[in-house]
């Protein structure tokens, strides 16, 4: 059943005010740490891969969200549909349970997150914050794991990064697990190949959404 309007906005309003404070302080403490930090091309890869229409919308990609209503209800087979914003609303929220109230909820705020940020610091806050596997809580901690056997500033470096966005490091082997990341970094090296041969970034970059500018 839906909540109860007045609870629902009260509720809704509180978990604005959490998401754009937690917002503000990732963004500041990235800003001011030492070490490495999410560059331009690691943007790149996660915009590619997550969210290749982030200039033309708001927070929100209808496209995404209708190909994945029909995936699942009509194809009966899940597929995300979820934008970096709405991805880091989550993941500030940490609120994954799998009601339709949770996920208008998680489209408000992804609005409301693109119109008091800049894309391109959100790319970045979500990088800096998100898990990507066993003992890789945030960038930093998977930029030590990753970058000793990938070196993190190289193309591959960073598409193993970007690929246990989707597919978290297991704390054991688990060949599943660790097929599936193979499987996405070719995709994203892939992607970000072609992008490259198309220039489909140089109007990204010009108006400065994923570089580190």
């Amino acid at each position: 059943m839906p909540p109860n309007k007045m609870s629902y906005m009260r509720a809704l309003a509180k978990l604005w005010r959490e998401v754009r404070l937690a917002s503000s302080e990732a963004l500041a403490e990235l800003e001011a740490a030492p070490g490495p930090k999410p560059t331009s091309q690691i943007c790149e890869f996660l915009i590619l891969g997550e969210d290749q229409r982030i200039e033309l919308h708001m927070g929100v990609d209808p496209i995404a969200l209708m190909r994945s209503v029909w995936m699942t209800c009509v194809r009966r087979r899940r597929q995300g549909g979820s934008t970096v914003a709405m991805q880091l609303v989550r993941t500030v929220t940490q609120r994954y349970e799998r009601t339709i109230w949770r996920k208008i909820s998680e489209i408000i705020l992804a609005v409301r997150l693109t119109y008091a940020f800049d894309r391109k610091d959100i790319a970045r806050i979500y990088l800096w914050v998100a898990y990507y596997g066993w003992n890789m809580h945030g960038f930093q901690q998977a930029f030590d794991v990753i970058s000793k056997t990938t070196g993190i500033d190289s193309k591959i470096g960073a598409a193993n990064l970007v690929a246990r966005l989707k597919y978290p490091q297991p704390r054991h082997l688990d060949e599943r697990q660790l097929g599936r990341i193979s499987l996405r970094v070719n995709y994203l090296l892939a992607l970000y190949s072609e992008s490259t041969k198309r220039s489909n970034f140089s109007g990204i970059e010009k108006h400065g959404t994923i570089s580190n500018s």
